[in-house]
């Protein structure tokens, strides 16, 4: 502070002298000391704050004095370097003691640029304002919850399910963004079977859990975290997976009676593991770990349309189970729309092949699902003989 005082020596004499020229020696407004203008301290100019770091306090570096007269601080603050229109104003402030007096500003609107400055008054008598100094309060910054993507609710069928959530959608600008991921057996969240935070992917963001997760019901949920802008979003909605054994056929093939694909595929190795499903909803997904590896082909005579494979569709039909190749997907598409729940010929193209195709599942009832390589019409389009296990779920979920 003294080496502030020595800088302004100008300062003082020039406010000194204008003081004394205005106030001339018999003028009863005038100040019983000499003074000079104060100075802005902080926020240093230039500075930039975070919408939620408000109510923002400005320090002004009292005015120095010749004696010790009654001071109080006028400050201005504006949008304009013009100080036109002014946002705050605020006179009468209290010199502070050590050397600084202080305010606390209203909650300012975000992103603006703030001009302000200060004036002392001393024993009545108005000083010359302060140098101007400007900050920036940023745009505030609001998340809206991230969505679910993956893993649906239903069965799983690994230890490690790879979490996928849309990226949350925002206002303001927003610094480096992240996501946590909470995993629990509790609705609650009351315990955690393992969690983590990751940085922001393009479009969606994904995490995969280090650890196994136990068989039977998990709940997952995720948010999204701006920690430069102290912001955060609401935690998505829970979602529920089922956990099933990760491996091996959960039906035996060689029982059942296939109406439609060849006859043999229960001698097809199952290369690939089926790592999560869902059956409701009028769509069916069939993820596995070759989704992306299995050689794809030419959908018929059309050369620009590629398919790797065929969903497999399994029911339990007055005490025996039936099976049958069903939709055509393209390489890494886990998902078909069924189209239609009037039975198995509309929702999984079972053709003229009963009993599948006047099946009609009911909510609850369990059903087979598989994904092998092409084999609708086998031997064409054939490339590989090869599928993946076959998991029992329930219609609907």
């Amino acid at each position: 502070m003294h080496v502030r005082l020595s800088i302004r020596t100008a300062t003082v004499v020039a406010a000194t002298l204008a003081v004394s020229a205005a106030c001339g020696t018999s003028n009863p407004a005038r100040p019983s000391v000499s003074f000079a203008t104060p100075s802005t301290q902080s926020p240093a100019d230039g500075a930039a704050f975070n919408f939620s770091q408000q109510p923002l306090t400005l320090t002004i570096a009292n005015a120095p004095k010749t004696g010790a007269g009654s001071t109080t601080y006028l400050v201005e603050v504006s949008t304009a370097a013009s100080f036109d229109p002014m946002v705050f104003s605020r006179g009468d402030i209290p010199e502070g003691s050590d050397g600084v007096t202080t305010v606390t500003l209203p909650v300012l609107d975000a992103g603006r640029t703030y001009y302000w400055r200060s004036r002392a008054v001393v024993d009545g008598v108005e000083g010359a304002l302060s140098n101007v100094a400007n900050f920036l309060v940023r745009a505030n910054v609001v998340f809206q919850a991230p969505v679910p993507v993956l893993p649906a609710n239903g069965p799983v069928f690994t230890e490690r399910p790879t979490f996928v959530v849309q990226n949350a959608s925002r206002t303001g600008t927003a610094g480096a963004v992240t996501y946590e991921f909470q995993v629990s057996t509790s609705s609650t969240f009351a315990s955690l079977l393992t969690s983590a935070t990751v940085p922001e992917q393009p479009s969606q963001t994904s995490w995969t859990p280090p650890v196994d997760l136990p068989e039977g019901t998990i709940y997952w949920r995720a948010r999204a975290i701006d920690a430069s802008n102290s912001a955060a979003s609401e935690y998505s909605s829970p979602r529920s997976i089922d956990r099933q054994p990760s491996s091996g056929d959960q039906l035996d093939l060689r029982t059942v009676t296939i109406v439609q694909g060849p006859g043999n595929i229960a001698s097809w190795p199952a290369t690939a593991r089926v790592t999560a499903t869902t059956a409701q909803n009028g769509i069916v997904c069939i993820d596995h770990t070759h989704l992306n590896s299995w050689p794809g082909t030419v959908f018929f005579d059309d050369p620009s349309t590629q398919v790797q494979g065929n969903q497999w569709m399994f029911a339990f039909i007055n005490g025996r189970w039936y099976g049958g190749s069903g939709r055509w997907y393209r390489p890494g598409q886990a998902c078909k729309d069924t189209e239609t729940n009037d039975g198995f010929s509309g929702t999984f193209y079972m053709d003229g092949n009963e009993p599948l195709r006047s099946y009609v599942p009911r909510n609850g009832d369990l059903i087979g699902l598989m994904s092998s390589t092409p084999n609708r019409f086998y031997p064409s389009m054939r490339t590989v003989d090869e599928r993946s296990n076959v998991v029992v779920v329930r219609w609907g979920g």
